[in-house]
């Protein structure tokens, strides 16, 4: 067996797609997104923490003393960076409008109060390339990721200031979803039914920023 020894993980871009209510990828010209402004993202998972049950006998000594383990839950996402106040990033991600002028995407406009604006969850799908140590590695350098239903949610305010760049950072909640199948243009062959996963790979997807067509027999 191969030794993975990768030191270090370079992150390289996002594709986002929005789901329809079953999970699967959604059909159409703008529910896919991808972009190379991904800085930095951070994966958990959520477990349970029974309480133990014991019991006493009259002279107060246990006789029964039982530890559940705990199981999991579901995933985290903490931390997700992105280096620009993309409009489809925020779109895709928390929900909201594009402000439009003609065909332009000139601004984004936050969700209505009072209603969930991302009630299918989206997709989240990263890249990244790996420092590594062994000849195996070298031919499959980089690593995609995969988090197949994510509810997200902007984890700190976007501050204006003469000092910092404006970079949006995002928290967000993990769900199985095996109805993601093969992803939105049908180039996953392996498994998606996981709260998170990755692969090793030999190359990556075409990640400059735009919108890429969802089909149907794709997913």
């Amino acid at each position: 067996m191969a030794y993975d020894g990768a030191g270090s993980l370079f992150a390289l871009g996002l594709r986002l797609t929005k789901l329809d209510p079953s999970g699967a990828p959604l059909v159409g010209p703008d529910n896919c997104y991808t972009t190379e402004a991904l800085v930095t993202l951070g994966l958990g998972n959520t477990y349970s923490e029974p309480d133990p049950i014991e019991l006493r006998n009259g002279a107060g000594v246990t006789c029964v003393y039982y530890a559940p383990p705990p199981t999991l839950l579901g995933g985290t996402i903490e931390d997700m960076q992105v280096c620009t106040p993309d409009p489809y990033i925020l779109q895709f991600l928390v929900g909201g409008d594009l402000i439009m002028n003609g065909e332009d995407v000139i601004g984004y406009q936050a969700p209505e109060v009072n209603v969930d604006p991302t009630p299918n969850g989206v997709a989240i799908e990263a890249w990244t390339r790996a420092v590594l140590d062994n000849a195996f590695a070298s031919t499959l350098p980089y690593f995609h990721w995969v988090m197949p239903r994510a509810k997200v949610r902007p984890s700190e305010s976007m501050t204006m200031n003469g000092e910092d760049a404006l970079t949006p950072t995002f928290t967000a909640t993990l769900e199985q979803n095996p109805m993601f199948g093969d992803g939105p243009v049908g180039d996953i062959d392996f498994p998606t039914n996981r709260i998170w996963q990755y692969v090793r790979a030999a190359a990556i997807p075409d990640l400059t920023q735009g919108l890429v067509p969802v089909t149907a027999d794709a997913s």
